[in-house]
């Protein structure tokens, strides 16, 4: 009797997905199964059902094959992104109809109401530099001035000053809890910032976290690990969850919260005791 074929575990064909989802938005750029296999833990046996499985359901794509070379994954969804920017030569503008210029206009009105709504939102799942630019894009609209997002690997994600302290603020997207590796990383700028000649009198560390962001924010556990919140107590960091911050901007849009006290707010940031 030849051996029973043993099924993939749909909770492993998940975890890879959002592992190559995770890889992409972290390193910017595509991953192989051997990536998956390091960040998984998952055997190449599995891992190889789990992407067969994905590709047959068409979530995801194959990027990228070839004799002697890693084959590199991608969700279709990013996949077919690319396939739609298509460049369209600039002569092609002399031919347009004045039909389509004006629902251009209207598109172009509603798109730029829809991404104010879907950077607030993002909040809530994203990570990387996506999550950065949206903690940014809210404490801009809460009213926090000289709001800077810094892009470079080797400083803090964001900063903004309010009522002469400089806050300094290292941001996290993850599945899992936050963890005090991005603290010590947040120790560290606070570091530089003092070298460089900031009064430490008026520089305050705040490390915000999107933790469990692949699941309802009903479904979250806590947001920090024990050592987390060890070493926030030890550095005298404060810290809000980016649900925390969604919430605060939500309240603003209906009115039932002034922004000068959702600033105080943010400020504050949430209790860890």
């Amino acid at each position: 009797m030849g051996r029973r074929m043993q099924k993939i575990d749909p909770k492993e064909i998940d975890e890879v997905y959002r592992s190559i989802e995770e890889h992409i938005f972290k390193n910017h750029r595509l991953c192989s199964i051997d990536e998956i296999m390091k960040d998984t833990g998952l055997s190449r046996r599995r891992c190889k059902k789990a992407l067969d499985e994905l590709i047959s359901s068409e979530k995801l794509t194959i990027a990228y094959e070839g004799r002697g070379k890693p084959t590199l994954y991608i969700p279709t969804y990013m996949f077919e992104e690319i396939l739609r920017a298509q460049h369209k030569p600039q002569w092609v503008e002399k031919y347009s109809f004045n039909e389509k210029i004006k629902k251009l206009r209207e598109i172009e009105n509603a798109r730029k109401e829809i991404h104010h709504y879907e950077m607030i939102e993002r909040l809530l799942y994203g990570t990387d530099i996506p999550l950065e630019e949206a903690v940014a894009y809210s404490l801009k609209y809460l009213g926090f001035k000289d709001v800077q997002h810094h892009r470079e690997r080797d400083s803090h994600d964001i900063s903004f000053t309010y009522n002469g302290i400089k806050y300094l603020l290292e941001v996290e997207g993850t599945t899992k809890k936050g963890s005090k590796d991005k603290i010590s990383q947040l120790r560290g700028w606070i570091e530089k910032e003092v070298d460089r000649g900031t009064d430490p009198n008026k520089l305050v560390g705040i490390f915000v976290i999107n933790h469990f962001r692949d699941r309802d924010p009903e479904e979250r556990g806590e947001p920090l690990t024990s050592h987390a919140i060890d070493y926030l107590r030890l550095y005298r960091f404060r810290f809000f969850t980016t649900l925390f911050l969604f919430d605060l901007v939500k309240k603003v849009a209906r009115r039932s919260l002034t922004k000068k006290d959702a600033r105080e707010a943010v400020i504050k940031g949430e209790t860890y005791d």
